[in-house]
């Protein structure tokens, strides 16, 4: 078994962008966990354990969706958390552009994961880019306060694969490995 999830990755100028964000925000305190900013990435769909023959579908599904849909640009242009900023559990950079175009790809690779009788997503597809992950909720306020004042200079984002990534978990945080990627508007014809 592995673990897999399917996401657009960002670019080298994208991730030293979000890297000078979060450098601004950790001497703010709290009990928080940090994303490592080559592992920043707009998740499609996490698919959990899955046993690796099933791998080659999913590579096929994914230039199937990508051959559909061209390159999609959008803006960072906001911070937020989850739930919500008063009882934050995750710390995000949101987008802006363009999100009905990703909602778009996201349902269509849903119905194709569910094709290969993965199970149905619970949660909706709320495209955001998760920066951190709160571990207590003490000791906030400081990072709270400075989140809500923080003035964010918005950021072009360009997205064009999509990349299938094999994710190990380990006590330094995750690594993620691409295992196989989908360019956007590009049809390709068998392997």
């Amino acid at each position: 078994m592995i673990r897999l999830f399917i996401a657009l990755p960002l670019g080298q100028e994208v991730e030293r962008y979000l890297s000078s964000i979060i450098d601004e925000l950790k001497p703010h305190g709290g009990s928080v966990k940090w994303v490592a900013p080559q592992n920043v990435h707009l998740t499609v769909r996490f698919l959990g354990d899955t046993e690796e023959q099933r791998v080659p579908k999913i590579k096929q599904l994914l230039d199937k969706v990508a051959s559909e849909y061209p390159t999609v640009a959008t803006t960072i242009d906001r911070l937020g958390a989850f739930p919500n900023l008063r009882r934050p559990r995750v710390i995000w950079a949101g987008i802006h552009d363009n999100v009905d175009r990703l909602e778009k790809l996201a349902r269509q690779v849903e119905l194709g994961v569910r094709k290969l009788r993965f199970e149905k997503e619970t949660k909706g597809f709320k495209p955001h880019l998760t920066l951190a992950r709160i571990r207590k909720p003490q000791g906030l306020e400081q990072l709270i306060a400075h989140l809500e004042s923080f003035v964010l200079e918005p950021q072009v984002l360009t997205l064009d694969r999509l990349v299938l990534f094999k994710s190990t978990l380990t006590p330094k945080g995750p690594i993620y490995n691409r295992l196989y990627e989908a360019v956007l508007g590009q049809e390709r014809f068998g392997d």
